[in-house]
């Protein structure tokens, strides 16, 4: 009787029980058409984004090059080494294996690791290299893997680092070269599509969705030459050593075609460290963001400004009033004595009397006109970003004072490839190019891409036969008689101007003692001038050397023999004269 009754029960509550499931399956059924017939609209996209997923298949960014084809900029696949903490049965144990590899520290891995025990993705080490990438594979543990991403490599260094600038961890440009370059050198990323499991893991490829192929980025060739741009460098770091100067810039051009052969900066930086070192001060390209006032290297445009407005000729005397003279109120000195010269000697001399002269002869219009007209105050219009215009002053802020400074380059401020592209165009017979960086455009497969690589003429600031009498004529005078001599360097006759400037203190209003900027601008062959060149060095120490015939004159006429020697230019004066 007891047994029978026990069955009963066990029946009752299995027939409740299956009531129970069966009741919460139709609710559930209910429930389920009950959200497929009223919630479809606003449901489906979730369900949808839960069940597919989207991979990015990153595009390979452009090579850069130099105007020989040298790689100086391109993106390489490098490893990351990381650990699964859930699938890692002995941290220890795995720790000492790592440690051994990676040379670190055992117990900063397990810290590492046991840091955050619920990820799935622990990154144990960055960027290791192949011998060490294969020790990790060998270790062949679950727990341990290889992730790869595409980082950007510079494989000159610190070489041409204010041309190319760098990319950011995001991929873009962010300075130089890749950043005006950028939507050439990026190319578009690709999509692949996937179906995941409930655990968001990829199981197979989206049937409705196609994948997207990356289009790799575009190439770029520059027209800096990597070996004219190192020895640029050598010689502006040898310079400032030796001098114990502040910081300085160096830019080289074919004058016949405005193509930059060479632009560098100093302090400087590694762009495969950019934010590593040096600060702001080191990663700003002053050749295009730093105005200055350029001394007496501005003398020659005035000078060619002068002699195509018929305010002076090649032969007349001008008296230099024995190295002083007051001009109105203003007292002007010569760093020597002279009294009637031409404009050989005044140039030659660089005298600032004579120039004052002849700068009252034309008046502040003609002056401010011969400014605009040589480019300053204006962009030079160069394929890279930060370029600043320099600064000339509205006519009517102009005073008497003005017409003795800026024959004498104050009053006016210049940025070092402005004053030699301005010089480029009296080399060029007077015609001014704007300068340019970029030789041509490649696109992924390495085919050209249509891209104007003739000569950007911009105007003619000078008459031929003005400008090949200030080049040829008066520049050569400077470097065989004046201040200009230490630039004559090698078998190539060196034609050129030097200029000395004041510095101003940092907070402006008025000069600072002992602050100096050293500058000289030149070209070569005199007969067939293939390459001009500036230096500009600031606040050289006094005590060791501050003139720009002393400083930055050997550093430019170094650089032109070197470099023509590289291009293999024939020599255009006898080897038995070779200079100092």
């Amino acid at each position: 009787m007891g047994v029978k009754l026990l069955d009963y029960t066990q029946r009752h509550r299995c027939k409740v029980l299956l009531g129970g499931v069966v009741l919460l399956l139709l609710v559930g059924a209910g429930r389920l058409v009950h959200i497929q017939t009223v919630y479809p609209e606003r449901l489906g996209p979730r369900v949808e984004n839960q069940r597919s997923g989207r991979q990015v298949i990153p595009a390979r960014r452009g090579v850069i090059f130099d105007r020989c084809g040298r790689t100086v900029a391109l993106s390489r696949r490098i490893p990351d080494v990381f650990v699964d903490p859930k699938l890692v049965d002995d941290v220890a144990s795995l720790a000492r294996k790592l440690g051994v590899r990676l040379n670190l520290p055992a117990e900063q891995l397990v810290e590492r690791i046991e840091s955050r025990p619920n990820s799935r993705f622990v990154v144990l080490a960055r960027a290791v290299d192949e011998v060490t990438a294969e020790s990790i594979r060998q270790l062949n543990d679950p727990a341990v893997g290889l992730s790869f991403r595409t980082q950007r490599y510079y494989p000159l260094g610190s070489s041409m680092a204010h041309v190319l600038g760098w990319v950011g961890l995001d991929g873009n440009g962010l300075a130089g070269v890749e950043l005006s370059f950028d939507d050439h050198l990026r190319g578009r990323d690709g999509r692949r599509h996937t179906v995941r499991d409930g655990r968001r893991r990829a199981l197979a490829r989206s049937a409705t969705h196609p994948t997207e192929d990356p289009v790799d980025g575009g190439h770029v060739v520059l027209t800096v030459d990597a070996y004219i741009q190192d020895l640029a460098e050598r010689e502006l770091a040898d310079t400032i050593e030796k001098f114990d100067a502040e910081s300085g810039v160096v830019v080289v051009l074919d004058p016949t075609s405005g193509e930059v052969l060479a632009m560098c900066s100093w302090p400087t930086f590694d762009p495969n460290q950019p934010l590593t070192e040096g600060g702001t001060a080191a990663r700003r390209n002053r050749a295009l963001t730093d105005p200055v006032e350029p001394g007496s290297s501005f003398k020659p445009f005035i000078t060619s400004a002068a002699l195509d407005g018929g305010y002076l000729t090649t032969t007349e005397l001008i008296d230099c009033h024995m190295g002083k003279y007051r001009f109105g109120r203003r007292l002007i000195k010569d760093t020597s004595p002279h009294g009637m010269m031409d404009i050989r000697g005044i140039i030659t001399r660089s005298s600032n009397i004579g120039m004052g002269v002849i700068a009252q002869r034309m008046g502040n219009k003609a002056l401010h006109d011969a400014l605009r007209r040589f480019g300053f105050g204006h962009r030079t219009g160069i394929e890279s970003p930060g370029e600043g215009g320099g600064v000339v002053y509205p006519l009517q802020r102009w005073s008497s004072y003005s017409t003795t400074s800026i024959p004498m380059g104050y009053e006016i401020l210049v940025t070092p490839l402005q004053l030699l592209t301005a010089f480029s165009a009296l080399v060029n017979d007077g015609v001014l190019l704007s300068p340019r960086i970029v030789k041509s455009l490649l696109d992924p497969t390495g085919a050209s891409i249509s891209y104007d690589t003739a000569p950007r003429v911009v105007r003619r600031v000078a008459s031929t036969e003005t400008a090949r009498f200030v080049t040829r004529d008066l520049l050569v005078s400077v470097v065989q008689n004046g201040g200009g001599r230490r630039a004559q360097v090698g078998p190539y006759r060196v034609l050129g101007k030097t200029g000395t400037a004041k510095l101003l203190y940092p907070q402006g209003g008025t000069y600072e003692e002992g602050a100096y900027l050293s500058v000289f601008m030149g070209a070569a062959p005199v007969s067939d001038p293939r390459i001009a060149a500036v230096a500009l060095i600031r606040r050289p120490d006094p005590s060791i050397g501050y003139y720009g015939g002393r400083v930055a004159a050997p550093l430019v006429g170094r650089l032109l023999a070197g470099a023509l020697s590289y291009l293999e230019v024939p020599p255009d004066r006898p080897q038995s004269t070779q200079g100092l």
